[in-house]
């Protein structure tokens, strides 16, 4: 299954991995030096599943992909991530304060 969109909530199959979903960020202009930082818990103030960066852009636009063992570290459930920008390795800002992460069956 390719990912599935639906606002800031994202949804993936069970094992899904190597898929790139490109996101562009609006309202800001990425540059050199800036870093988005995603992180995907349990739940609100739950356990941290991953974090990840990206620091590579084009046209403001990255590509969210996990890898094969990242995506094993997802079972089907419920998780919330969000989405922060780093600029020189300081804390800029938030983008996404609590997106749902779902994580589907695939039977």
């Amino acid at each position: 299954m390719a990912w599935k969109v639906d606002g800031q909530a994202l949804t993936m199959a069970e094992g899904d991995f190597g898929l790139a979903l490109p996101v562009t960020l609006n309202g800001m202009q990425l540059a050199a030096g800036d870093c988005i930082k995603i992180t995907i818990r349990t739940a609100l103030n739950g356990e941290t599943v991953l974090e990840k960066d990206y620091d590579t852009f084009e046209e403001n636009t990255f590509s969210l992909v996990l890898t094969e063992e990242e995506s094993a570290l997802f079972h089907p459930g419920a998780y919330v991530y969000r989405m922060d920008v780093y600029q020189d390795g300081s804390y800029l800002c938030n983008v996404i304060p609590c997106g749902n992460f779902k994580v589907v069956d695939k039977a």
